[in-house]
């Protein structure tokens, strides 16, 4: 069996851009803090993480979980807002359907969604741009707080006790490709954003990505 794992943001649907900004807007009315969207600079770049990180930064604080949970609805009602004023549409990056749908019958793989975003914003993403047909199993941010613990979580949920004899993550960011190589796992990056031997601009060229999976002749 095949595992192949996918990020979302930015490597299947194309909401990096306003995704970052919405999170720093999020954390502005909640903590009425101003922070930067490098995420390369936090240690766990998943929106827990991030802002778990950002409250030891700030000092000991109390009620640490009811300010996840108010960022958390903050922002959920910033990606709710934002997709109402776009008629609930998002691009996907181009080809990720037909690719998710082309994996999606073969028996010999096994997909599931590995995101460092929360599971109610993922959702919205997913369902905005028409991806949410697919019956993939997710693991998100909602999860836990790293990377690596949700592509775990991610595995468990995909092959229900069977093994994988190769793993692969899909992944746009840097944090993808060092918790690909933590855990062991191919990398593949999408876009432009990473250095790597593996790396394709999008989904368009199915047929280059498969035979790089060993999936074609």
């Amino acid at each position: 069996m095949h595992l192949i794992l996918f990020d979302i943001d930015g490597t299947l649907v194309d909401s990096d851009e306003f995704d970052a900004e919405l999170y720093v807007r999020a954390v502005r009315e909640v903590l009425g803090m101003e922070i930067g969207d490098d995420w390369s600079a936090y240690r766990n770049v998943t929106d827990g993480g991030i802002l778990d990180e950002i409250m030891d930064n700030a000092g000991p604080k109390a009620g640490r979980r009811r300010i996840h949970s108010e960022v958390k609805a903050v922002f959920a009602g910033l990606v709710s807002g934002y997709l109402d004023e776009r008629e609930g549409r998002l691009p996907e990056i181009e080809g990720a359907g037909a690719f998710l749908a082309e994996l999606e019958s073969l028996p010999e793989v096994s997909m599931a969604l590995a995101t460092g975003g929360w599971e109610e914003t993922a959702r919205m993403k997913l369902c905005a741009a028409g991806l949410d047909r697919y019956s993939i199993p997710l693991a998100s941010g909602s999860d836990a707080f790293t990377r690596t613990k949700i592509m775990q979580i991610a595995e468990k949920r995909a092959l229900g006790g069977q093994t994988a004899s190769r793993r692969t993550y899909f992944g746009d960011g840097i944090w993808d490709k060092q918790a690909s190589e933590e855990l062991g796992y191919e990398f593949i990056a999408i876009g432009d954003k990473v250095r790597h031997h593996a790396r394709y601009p999008n989904f368009r060229e199915k047929a280059v990505i498969l035979r790089t999976l060993g999936l074609r002749a």
